[in-house]
């Protein structure tokens, strides 16, 4: 059922989130958002200009909470630590704040994880130069919490490490509506159980990390 007439701005953006990570971007019409938002296509038009531009405020909405989210994770531990903190800390406050949202904020949060994963590997047709100027900038800002953990290591093995960890982050995030793990477990796992993934996963990514990292650095080839 649609939406009541006269729809705020944030329903607006609610309902493109939604069918853009339903349907993607390409499959998603102004029209449709319209519909399901209950307003017109003129009043998205006043406050978005284009689907190009809506897309862009769809993801940026969610992405500067957890920008935030992670800074904060990320200043305690540097508190604590009285500088730079341990590298399980830097994976911790990259990746908590995503997968306990994905998992455990609700629909409009996986809403938003779909997206995200549709954009990153599904070749919808998208504004990314607009998209990349968003993320880019945090991007190397969590990069640079890896190197300041592990001063040692090459910018080489930093980069293929963060991309991992992003990999793995984005794969765990997005299996709760298949549960795919449910079916080949015959029920031992569930890809929706955040209290039995998170300490599962971040012992995974943390060790897998530190071994991308720290080997070279301590004069250990790495075998291809």
């Amino acid at each position: 059922m649609a939406a009541p007439k006269g729809g705020t701005r944030e329903r607006i953006l609610d309902a493109a989130e939604t069918l853009f990570a339903e349907r993607g971007f390409d499959a998603t019409s102004i029209r449709d958002i319209a519909n399901r938002a209950g307003d017109t296509i003129g009043t998205l038009s006043y406050h978005f200009k284009s689907k190009d531009r809506l897309l862009v405020e769809v993801v940026q909405r969610r992405f500067d909470v957890l920008a935030d989210l992670r800074r904060n994770m990320y200043a305690g531990f540097r508190a604590r630590a009285g500088g730079a903190p341990r590298l399980n800390d830097a994976i911790a406050a990259i990746t908590v704040p995503f997968l306990e949202r994905a998992m455990c904020g609700g629909e409009a949060w996986q809403s938003y994880t779909a997206l995200i994963g549709r954009m990153m590997y599904v070749n919808d047709r998208v504004n990314y130069d607009a998209i990349a100027q968003l993320s880019d900038p945090v991007a190397r800002e969590l990069l640079g919490w890896l190197r300041d953990a592990a001063p040692q290591a090459s910018p080489v093995d930093i980069g293929y490490a963060y991309q991992f960890i992003i990999g793995c982050l984005m794969d765990c995030s997005s299996q709760m509506e298949n549960n795919r793990i449910q079916r080949i477990t015959d029920g031992a796992c569930s890809a929706s159980d955040y209290q039995e993934i998170m300490g599962r996963f971040l012992t995974f990514i943390t060790a897998g990390a530190r071994a991308v990292i720290e080997k070279k650095a301590e004069g250990e080839p790495i075998a291809a």
